[in-house]
């Protein structure tokens, strides 16, 4: 009886360590790109390098490899300090990288949200400005997906910018976010509680230096429309009379009436 009770202990916990959770990247090979190529929209500001690759092998996830848990694929946009932008920007959309989506009801959450400059990068320190969600098809593989969401950055100065994709936990399909091994200008995040990291990290610092999430966000800066001048007056000025003037017209006023008391006698 103690042998079958330890036997069946020993096999839950194959089971358990075989579920947990952990960071990982693809196992299974890319599909060929489904989808029409992409074309960046213009303007738009991104930390890709190459911004329109998705190579097969370098996402990564937090999976049981069976089923996706819950995972954030973040960046950080200093608008202002990397981008040169002084006011107020408006996004328009966002597009970002999916190596691959296997499964029914693979829902995707694509928000924005807005951190004080400086600010520790913690979801408890971010502003929602802005979200939108959708299903990934099965099948979706190496490809750059548009997700059209509006959020503004009122003061670029003060405020930067966060777009996070988000994956609830689901066991209905798996899945992996686009990237590459180009390089970056600023470093990607990800953050997963079901892998222990409850606030967004660096890939490098869970031990993947060289993954490069692609991201792309689309959108304007604020038109500053120019002053308009006060319309003209159609009336003449009435001309401002100097001393010389003054002068003149008492004396003509005066000699008009020296000119009539003389007539009159």
């Amino acid at each position: 009886m103690k042998r079958t009770v330890a036997i069946v202990i020993v096999a839950l916990a194959a089971v358990g360590f075989a579920q947990a959770a952990d960071f990982t990247t693809n196992p299974n090979p890319a599909n060929p790109p489904t989808g029409t190529p992409y074309t960046p929209d213009l303007p738009n500001i991104t930390q890709s390098n190459d911004p329109t690759t998705v190579e097969a092998g370098t996402g990564v996830a937090c999976t049981d490899g069976v089923s996706i848990a819950d995972n954030h694929f973040l960046r950080r946009f200093f608008l202002n300090a990397d981008h040169g932008i002084l006011v107020q920007y408006n996004v328009t959309s966002v597009d970002f990288g999916v190596e691959s989506a296997t499964g029914t009801n693979a829902l995707v959450n694509m928000d924005l949200y807005s951190i004080a400059n400086g600010a520790a990068f913690t979801f408890a320190n971010m502003t929602q400005i802005g979200t939108t969600s959708r299903v990934l098809a099965d099948g979706t593989s190496l490809s750059i997906e548009n997700f059209v969401v509006a959020g503004s950055i009122v003061d670029p100065a003060a405020e930067d910018l966060v777009v996070d994709m988000f994956w609830p936990d689901s066991d209905t399909w798996l899945g992996f976010p686009g990237a590459n091994t180009s390089g970056e200008t600023q470093p990607g995040y990800i953050a997963s509680v079901a892998c222990g990291l409850p606030d967004p990290a660096s890939y490098a610092s869970i031990g993947f230096p060289t993954v490069a999430l692609v991201v792309t966000v689309n959108g304007d800066e604020q038109v500053v429309p120019t002053p308009t001048p006060p319309p003209a007056t159609s009336l003449n000025p009435i001309p401002a009379l100097g001393s010389y003037g003054i002068i003149a017209m008492v004396l003509l006023i005066v000699g008009v009436a020296v000119l009539l008391m003389w007539r009159r006698n």
